[in-house]
This record gives structure tokens, C-alpha cells and sequence, in this order.
């Protein structure tokens, strides 16, 4: 859940558009917001993509490994910033993968593999086989 909801966020951000707020500083003081730069993103984001920017994203989004060696090449061939590509934090990350481990870094899947529990599985059950036979072993020796 995030801090600042939809609502509060369209209202601080028209307020401060509106002129008549005194600035970014006046304003993350009237309404204890944490810093400035946080007000600064919201009306960025506002001013290019209006009230959905301002949003929650309730999925994750996925972007290839071709996407994102696009958007390093992009940024070096324009001699763009991170910020004028797109989120500073997520492009910069993407370069460190590639400059790190080339393409292959920007082409791994986040998070835990998905054959990480099969593995934990399949041992958990090769234990029980051996336990099981050691019994059956036990059984016919005692009949």
C-alpha cells in the first residue's frame, strides 16, 4: 500500500499548480510530506501524463532484455540523463546489470527461480522413498 493516496496526491499537486501555495517547500511542510522531491515527482509526473501517473500500479510490469539494451543504447547514443530516459532508479539499475554481466544480465527473470521448490520437492520425497524401504525391509524381516 502506499503512503500517500491517489486523492492527496492529485490534491497537493493542483494546489501547487494553481500558483497561490507559495512553492514545494510551503506545501510538503502543510502537509508532512516527507521531502521536497517527492511533491517535485508527483507534479512531473502529472505534467507529462496527467492523473493516471499519479496512480498506484497494481502490477508488476515486465520489460525484455531487448527493451531494456534499447533504452541503455538510447540513453548513451543522445547522451541522455537517467531521468530524461525514464525512472532514474531502473534505467541506472539496468546499466549497472549490463556493464556487470552483459546481456544476459538484463535478460534474468526477478525474483526466486521457479524450479527452486521441484528441487526442494524432489529431495523432500527421495527421503521419505528410503525411509519407506527401510520399513518395508524391517517388515519382512520381522514376518
Amino acid at each position: 500500500m502506499s503512503k500517500y493516496s491517489f486523492e492527496f496526491k492529485l490534491k497537493v499537486v493542483l494546489e501547487y499548480l494553481s500558483g497561490k501555495s507559495g512553492g514545494y517547500g510551503i506545501l510538503t511542510k502543510k502537509y508532512n510530506i516527507s521531502d521536497n522531491s517527492q511533491l517535485r515527482k508527483w507534479v512531473n509526473q502529472y505534467e507529462q501524463f496527467g492523473e493516471d501517473a499519479l496512480r498506484k500500479k497494481m502490477t508488476k510490469t515486465f520489460y525484455s532484455g531487448e527493451f531494456k539494451l534499447s533504452v541503455i543504447q538510447y540513453r548513451q547514443f543522445n547522451k541522455c540523463s537517467y531521468r530524461e530516459v525514464a525512472n532514474p532508479s531502473t534505467i541506472a539499475s539496468w546499466q549497472r546489470k549490463y556493464l556487470e554481466e552483459g546481456f544476459e544480465g538484463l535478460s534474468k527473470s526477478m525474483g526466486r527461480p521457479s524450479n527452486m521448490y521441484k528441487v526442494d520437492n524432489e529431495k523432500n520425497i527421495s527421503k521419505l522413498n528410503k525411509i519407506n524401504e527401510s520399513e518395508k525391509e524391517e517388515l519382512i524381516k520381522l514376518r
